[in-house]
């Protein structure tokens, strides 16, 4: 696979200090269970998994990007609290939300269009703007999960600044994902 690299396009955000407090109070909460916590230089709302892209198409696929997105001026907001994607029973991911999606939703219309004409078409599925915190490996107790995801999930309310989109290359390692900015797009002031 030297000549693919595995990309995505995103938009990165930090995080205030009130946020990571309570994010080390839910790691504490959640001493004996298998999560692979996401670090906090890492967060974004993905837009577009590409996976495996070809090297040839990175520099039209940011020419494209650049040539076909309206960008917004920067943006705060709001977190909506804690919640789990798949099964009840099962959860494989722990996220936050957020109060609004319109920016998401434009974004992502943008971001699909600029794409089709490098050749690569929407993809069928649903898209719901998350932060990812952790992903879940596996559970010890279900019922504390549930639990600790429902107490804990009005101190994750803080707000958010967007401030650029990103054309990422991630590169998997044993230490997580190294994302590397390959095309960034600057919001207005």
């Amino acid at each position: 696979m030297e000549n693919y690299f595995r990309t995505f396009i995103g938009l990165p955000f930090s995080v205030k200090a009130e946020f990571l407090e309570a994010r080390q109070d839910l790691i504490a909460s959640l001493p004996d269970e298998r999560i692979s916590w996401v670090d906090p230089e890492r967060y974004h709302v993905t837009l577009r998994f590409l996976g495996d892209t070809e090297q040839s198409l990175i520099g039209k696929i940011g020419n494209s990007l650049a040539a076909g997105i309206t960008l917004p001026e920067r943006t705060s907001l709001k977190l909506n609290g804690l919640g789990s994607f798949g099964p009840e029973k099962r959860p494989r991911v722990l996220w936050i939300g957020f109060e609004e999606s319109g920016l998401f939703e434009l974004m992502k219309s943008q971001v699909d269009q600029a794409l089709k004409s490098c050749g690569i078409f929407p993809v069928e599925q649903p898209f719901r703007a998350h932060l990812t915190l952790g992903r879940i490996r596996s559970l010890k107790n279900l019922q504390r999960y549930n639990r600790t995801v429902e107490e804990m999930h009005q101190e994750f309310k803080s707000s958010v600044v967007f401030d650029k989109l990103v054309f990422f290359r991630s590169i998997l390692s044993s230490r997580g994902p190294e994302y590397q900015v390959l095309k960034a797009l600057h919001f207005r002031e």
